[in-house]
């Protein structure tokens, strides 16, 4: 289960100025079924590029906020 804050790795191209490898912070959680999540995607001031919703299965996760952990 993914959660706020947890860090996400896309899968694929989503758009222009987000491709596969990139990541980005889990910032909500839509209550559907299955779940979308919104994520935000920074740049390396920490200043928001964008905040796209994404399914699951169009990322992985990466590190985990809870335990402070990366996922090999």
């Amino acid at each position: 289960m993914l959660n706020i804050n947890d860090v996400i790795k896309v899968s694929k191209d989503i758009q222009e100025n987000i491709k596969e490898g990139d990541v980005g912070t889990i910032v909500h959680i839509f209550g559907m079924t299955p779940p979308v999540y919104e994520i935000e995607f920074s740049d390396d001031q920490g200043r928001t590029i964008e905040t796209v919703p994404l399914k699951e299965e169009d990322m992985s996760l990466y590190w985990v906020a809870s335990t402070e952990t990366y996922i090999e």
